[in-house]
């Protein structure tokens, strides 16, 4: 089989039982797949992946993933940044807001294993799963840097996970070993998160990780997307998941902004996700796809009342009888917007990892309660 990816987290990973095999054994298997170096002359499309021998592959004291990037089987051939035969990049529909940083995202699937996809709201991934995520920023003098390199390893006690921070002359990209993050990696402002906060998002998918559905990976997707997954073998049966989001242009829009950006992660019903208790659920659920009304963004939030807990320090007005989470037609009253131009306070929206106000994202959430209008499914604003 083959391949995919999503990464996230720093730090070590959370540590399996003493046993657990280290980062040589467990090194997932992977096939070579149709990238995979053709038999005769010519030159080979992927390069196969070999434990390097003149780097510390070692995992910390503290953690079970390797110290170094290139021991995780992400390249072939590190110094000319080549992927190993195996590894496929995708770019989902949707995608997370992190400042502006540039970001690509890779896959490792181990050979002759599946994704559960028969659930299309919460894929399960074969151990020895693995998901990295790139980023690349601004530096001083204005040209795009590596900065990091995220994660994602599925073992047979569950997910270990950590962040690799790239050199200063990105010639190695090293294990973050610290309790405190990084807050401005080389004064770029780009924040590389400790381990606990990269929990506090992935927790909110059942099986950990974020970037994968059916509609992340439908249309607007490049790279690996659900059809290609059937195709591969990687995914058996993809008959559930020909999702689409409904509603008109702005109305997909924001429902698929507010997913990526805030329902796979927090605001949904899975008990364990970090806005659970708000009551204001943004995923989009297969079975709720039949109209926007259905959706829980609609259902959850129009004229809704902010939860007791809900953070109302940095707002021009804090007087929490101004606010619903959204008020139909009325962006001003809605906290939904207020929270994503938000930044500095505990009630900013995303919570961490940001600095800087996604303004596109701030436009499609505003356009679409704009519109908002009785007798198109919307219910009046509330007083």
């Amino acid at each position: 089989m083959l391949l995919l990816a999503t990464g996230c987290s720093s730090g070590g990973g959370e540590s399996p039982p003493e046993d657990e095999p280290g980062p040589d054994a467990s090194m997932p298997e992977v096939d070579a797949g149709p990238d995979a170096p053709p038999d005769g002359p010519g030159e080979p499309a992927c390069v196969e992946f070999a434990m390097p021998t003149d780097v510390d592959c070692a995992a910390p004291l503290d953690g079970v993933l390797p110290v170094d990037l290139r021991c995780t089987g992400l390249y072939g051939d590190f110094d000319r940044r080549e992927l190993a035969c195996g590894v496929l990049e995708y770019k989902p529909a949707m995608e997370l807001w992190s400042d502006g940083a540039a970001k690509r995202r890779f896959v490792s699937i181990p050979k002759d294993q599946r994704v559960n996809a028969s659930d299309p709201d919460a894929f399960v991934y074969p151990e020895g799963t693995q998901f990295w995520k790139e980023f690349r920023v601004q530096g001083a003098g204005g040209a795009m840097r590596m900065a990091e390199t995220r994660l994602l390893r599925k073992t047979a006690t569950g997910w270990i996970y950590t962040s690799y921070v790239w050199s200063e002359d990105e010639r190695q990209a090293i294990q973050m070993q610290n309790d405190f993050g990084v807050p401005d990696l080389y004064g770029t402002g780009h924040t590389v998160p400790i381990r606990d906060q990269c929990k506090e998002c992935h927790v909110g998918r059942a099986d950990f990780v974020l970037g994968w559905d059916a509609l992340m990976l439908g249309q607007g997707a490049e790279g690996l997307t659900r059809e290609s997954l059937v195709e591969l073998g990687v995914i058996e049966d993809g008959s559930a998941l020909a999702l689409t989001i409904p509603g008109d242009e702005t109305e997909r829009q924001a429902l698929g902004y507010l997913h990526a950006n805030c329902g796979v992660s927090c605001h949904n019903e899975l008990p364990e996700s970090a806005a659970h208790d708000t009551g204001l659920y943004l995923r989009l659920e297969a079975s709720e796809l039949g109209s926007v009304a259905a959706t829980d963004a609609v259902r959850t939030g129009m004229n809704k009342r902010p939860a007791e807990n809900a953070k109302y320090e940095g707002l021009t007005n804090p007087d929490p009888a101004n606010w619903y989470d959204i008020r139909p037609g009325d962006p001003a009253r809605s906290l939904l917007v207020a929270r994503q131009e938000l930044r500095g306070f505990e009630g900013q929206m995303p919570r961490i990892a940001t600095r800087k106000v996604d303004d596109t994202g701030v436009q499609l959430v505003t356009r679409w309660i704009l519109g908002m209008k009785e007798g198109t499914g919307y219910p009046p604003p509330g007083p």
